[in-house]
């Protein structure tokens, strides 16, 4: 069953003049490690809605949970039509749209989805960081500085929060991740796979390996690729789309045969959508002279410019003058159809947004000292454009698919459930 009346409820709840806000409380990709987790019997924090799961067995030994880096539940729509496995799960699976976390891109949605802690909790803002307390900007994923270099921060103090996994562990149940690069998660084995041709066969052999009750993994970063070089309407994003299910519909074969998929429920869900941007028009903030002035300064004297992304722009402002950050919202307010908040608002929550949003954007729980010091003075969220530093990084401004901002096709993905054996045909 394809939900889109929850789509529908939630764009009339959380959507406010074209930017739709996170339902923390409800239909949040934040709660989906915890449902997996309440799935095999461990209690780990806030759930989604039961109905999330209504009607789907509850008889098996392990979860899979695959998540598509990029995949939105409007391309979910529209693609079900032209692959057999994305029909399957839409007709016999239960396909309910979730909204993002802010903001809605990896590094952010990815920290919450291993720890379960908000991004208010986690502290990490965006794929770019600023950290204080080295004068230092990084970015989160790959774990390097701009230049390449190895940051200052350890690996452990990226983000204020610790994995699930180890929680899981001592609760009996075993986790296992199917990743395509090198990667060490506390409490969880890992498989790396070096192309799509070999996914189906290490994930199979990943779930038929694990010890029950098991929790696994797997991640497949193609859709989101071709959608930042080309957009979501390109044939080459279609045809990503279609080979990443091909590879997925593959995998539910070799459970069957392996005789572990009626043991296993798939999940199949992602971090965040993608809008389409023109990268004829997308935002350099370096032909603003007015805003470099009013940026804080490095040790060095340069700077501070990157924090966050081109759809979730963190601003540090220099300190010298209490009007600083009024003043640079009102101005890009006025010039950029986007979405300025402030600081203050942002710690107070009282970003303001749909009828049932609390005006929490990072998340409904205390901040953290860690978020405390590396969010902006002002978040920059355009409509349907980037706004990013292009001089320095003409790149990022040269994508056509983005995310990290409050569009509904970045901020709308799909959480569906099944026991793999009912998708065998």
């Amino acid at each position: 069953m394809l939900r889109t009346d929850v789509a529908d409820d939630l764009r009339r709840a959380f959507e406010a003049d074209g930017y739709l806000f996170p339902d923390y409380e409800g239909y949040c990709f934040a709660n989906v490690p915890h449902t997996v987790a309440a799935a095999l019997g461990v209690e780990t924090g806030r759930t989604l809605p039961d109905d999330a799961l209504a009607g789907v067995s509850d008889e098996f030994e392990r979860v899979l949970v695959v998540l598509v880096d990029g995949l939105g539940f409007r391309q979910w729509r529209r693609e079900r039509d032209r692959h057999p496995l994305l029909d399957r799960l839409s007709t016999v699976g239960r396909v309910t749209p979730l909204t993002s976390v802010y903001p809605s891109e990896t590094a952010a949605a990815m920290t919450t989805f291993h720890t379960g802690a908000l991004p208010v909790e986690h502290g990490v803002v965006g794929w770019n960081v600023y950290e204080p307390t080295t004068d230092e900007a990084f970015e989160a994923l790959p774990f390097q500085t701009k230049d390449g270099d190895e940051p200052a921060v350890s690996r452990s103090e990226v983000a204020d929060a610790d994995p699930l996994y180890p929680e899981l562990a001592d609760a009996g149940v075993s986790s296992h991740h199917v990743v395509p690069f090198d990667e060490t998660t506390a409490g969880a084995t890992t498989r790396v796979y070096e192309s799509l041709d070999e996914f189906p066969v290490t994930v199979a052999e990943t779930v038929a390996d694990a010890a029950d009750p098991a929790y696994c993994f797997a991640y497949l970063d193609h859709v989101d690729a071709a959608a930042h070089e080309s957009g979501t309407e390109s044939a080459d994003y279609r045809e990503t789309v279609g080979e990443v299910f091909d590879a997925l519909d593959a995998v539910v074969s070799k459970l069957d045969a392996e005789g572990t998929a009626d043991e296993t429920l798939l999940v199949v869900t992602a971090d965040h959508g993608h809008v389409n941007t023109d990268p004829e028009r997308n935002v350099n903030l370096d032909r603003r002279e007015d805003l470099l002035a009013a940026l804080r300064r490095r040790d060095d004297g340069t700077p501070v410019k990157f924090a966050g992304s081109m759809r979730n722009g963190h601003l540090h402002l220099r300190d010298d003058s209490p009007e600083n950050a009024a003043e640079v919202a009102a101005d890009l307010r006025a010039d950029l159809d986007a979405r300025v908040f402030e600081r203050a608002e942002i710690l107070d929550g009282d970003a303001s947004g749909g009828d049932r949003f609390d005006g929490h954007l990072f998340g409904d729980a205390p901040a953290s000292e860690t978020f405390r010091r590396r969010l902006g003075d002002a978040v920059v969220s355009h409509r349907d454009l980037g706004v990013w530093w292009g001089n320095e990084e003409p790149g990022e401004l040269a994508y056509v698919g983005m995310h990290g901002g409050l569009h509904p096709d970045e901020m709308l993905v799909p959480f569906a459930a099944v026991r793999a054996d009912e998708l065998v045909e």
